[in-house]
C-alpha cells in the first residue's frame, strides 16, 4: 500500500453553505492542502522541490464523493495516498473521516495531475529523474 499522510483541520463556518453545511467545492482546497502535507512528508515539498526545479502538478481532473455532512466546528483527518503513478502523472487518494468515527468517511476524492514544467507535459523520468525516483520510493 503506499505510503499515507495525514492533514488536520476543523470546519469553518467560511467553508459552509447557507445551511451550515461543507460546501462541496472546498474540500477541493483541503484535497490541496493535504496532497501539499503528502509532498513535503515525502521529500517532495512543492515549495521547496518541485517549483524551484520547475516541476509543477497541473490538475487534469478532480473528484469528490460525499457520504455525510460536516458541519462548523467538526475535527476532520484527511489521509492522502497516491493512487497511481507514471513518468507523465500522479493521482492522489483522499479520505475524510467523520469527528464521531475515525473509521467512517465522511466523504472521498481523487484528483489527477499531469507533471508539467516550462507551460508543458513532461515525462518526469527524464526531466527530472531524481525527482521521479522520489515519487517512486514514496510509494
Amino acid at each position: 500500500m503506499a505510503s499515507e499522510s495525514a492533514w488536520s483541520s476543523q470546519v469553518r463556518w467560511a467553508e459552509c453553505d447557507a445551511a451550515g453545511i461543507i460546501y462541496h467545492a472546498r474540500v477541493f482546497d483541503w484535497f490541496s492542502e493535504g496532497r501539499i502535507a503528502w509532498l513535503r512528508d515525502h521529500a517532495l515539498d512543492y515549495y521547496e522541490v518541485l517549483r524551484p526545479r520547475g516541476v509543477d502538478l497541473l490538475v487534469k481532473s478532480a473528484h469528490a464523493a460525499f457520504r455525510h455532512t460536516l458541519h462548523p466546528g467538526d475535527a476532520v483527518k484527511l489521509l492522502v495516498t497516491v493512487e497511481e503513478l507514471s513518468f507523465t502523472r500522479v493521482s492522489f487518494c483522499y479520505r475524510v473521516l467523520t469527528p464521531q468515527n475515525l473509521e467512517v468517511e465522511a466523504l472521498s476524492g481523487i484528483t489527477e495531475h499531469a507533471f508539467v514544467a516550462d507551460g508543458r507535459a513532461k515525462r518526469l523520468d527524464r526531466f527530472a529523474p531524481d525527482i521521479m525516483e522520489r515519487f517512486e520510493q514514496a510509494l
